[in-house]
C-alpha cells in the first residue's frame, strides 16, 4: 500500500512540474511574441521597441481606432534627379479619435514612425539646437492652421490625404481646416529615421471661425490667445512615459 501511496504522489509530482514547465514555456512564448511585434497599442498606451524605443500614454479622450503604412515617393526639388518617382522611405501611423455620438471628429492625435530606406544616403537634417527635451528625446515644435481638405487634393499621396482617407473609409466625418501642432524628434543616432507626434482640432468646431476670418478678420490679441490655448491642450494630450 505504502509502495502504491509512493508511486501515486511521484506522478503527481511528475505532473505537476511539468504542468510549470508548459506554463513557464507559454509565458515566454507570449513575451517572445510580444517583442517581435514592434510596436503595438494597449489602454491607449503606444508602445515602441525600437526605432525609437518609446512609451507614448494618450489622453483618455481619445480612442485608438488603428494603424496604416505608408511609403514616401521621391516628387519635389528637395531631391534629385535620379531618385525622383523611387520610394525613398517607409512609415506608419497610429491615429487616435476624440468623436462625438455622429462619429464626429473634434480631435486627432497621430504618431508617424518614419524612415529612409537602407539603400539610399539621405538623412533627416533638422537642427535640434533650440529643441526641447520631452522625456529622453529632443522634440522641435510648431503650430499651424491650415485647409486639410485643399492639401489632400494638391497632394493625394500624401500623408495627410492618406489619413483622410483612413478615417472615412472608418465612416467618420472631420473637417476641411484644422489646427494642427507638430512634435518631430529622431528615431535613430544616424539620423535616417523619425518619430513625429501630431494633435489636431477641427478649426471651426473648436474656435467658430473659418480659416479666412481667422486670418483676416479677428484681432492679433484674439488670434494668440486662440493659439497659445491650442498649445496647452496639445501638450496635455498625451504624456511620454518612457524613452
Amino acid at each position: 500500500m505504502k509502495r502504491l501511496y509512493t508511486l501515486l504522489m511521484v506522478s503527481l509530482l511528475l505532473f505537476s512540474c511539468q504542468t510549470k514547465k508548459k506554463e513557464l514555456k507559454g509565458n515566454l512564448q507570449n513575451v517572445s511574441s510580444e517583442k517581435s511585434v514592434k510596436r503595438f497599442v494597449k489602454d491607449n498606451i503606444l508602445t515602441s521597441y525600437k526605432l525609437p524605443a518609446i512609451e507614448i500614454t494618450v489622453a483618455t479622450e481619445f480612442n485608438y481606432i488603428g494603424k496604416f503604412d505608408f511609403e514616401i515617393i521621391a516628387s519635389s526639388d528637395e531631391y534629385v534627379e535620379d531618385i525622383q518617382g523611387k520610394s525613398i522611405a517607409t512609415g506608419e501611423r497610429y491615429v487616435f479619435v476624440s468623436v462625438d455620438e455622429n462619429r464626429s471628429i473634434s480631435k486627432l492625435f497621430v504618431v508617424q514612425f518614419e524612415g529612409f530606406l537602407s539603400e539610399n544616403d539621405l538623412i533627416y537634417n533638422y537642427d535640434f539646437s533650440n529643441a526641447d527635451y520631452i522625456g529622453n528625446n529632443k522634440y522641435r515644435y510648431n503650430t499651424w492652421f491650415y485647409d486639410s481638405k485643399k492639401s489632400a487634393i494638391e497632394n493625394p499621396n500624401g500623408e495627410g490625404a492618406k489619413t483622410r482617407a483612413f478615417l472615412e473609409q472608418k465612416g467618420y466625418t472631420l473637417e476641411d481646416q484644422f489646427m494642427m501642432s507638430r512634435l518631430v524628434g529622431l528615431a535613430s543616432k544616424d539620423r535616417k529615421n523619425e518619430i513625429i507626434i501630431f494633435y489636431h482640432e477641427m478649426l471651426h468646431k473648436t474656435t467658430g471661425y473659418s480659416l479666412e476670418k481667422y486670418e483676416n478678420s479677428i484681432s492679433d490679441e484674439e488670434a494668440t490667445s486662440i493659439r497659445n490655448s491650442f498649445t496647452e491642450r496639445s501638450r496635455n494630450s498625451f504624456k511620454i512615459t518612457k524613452g
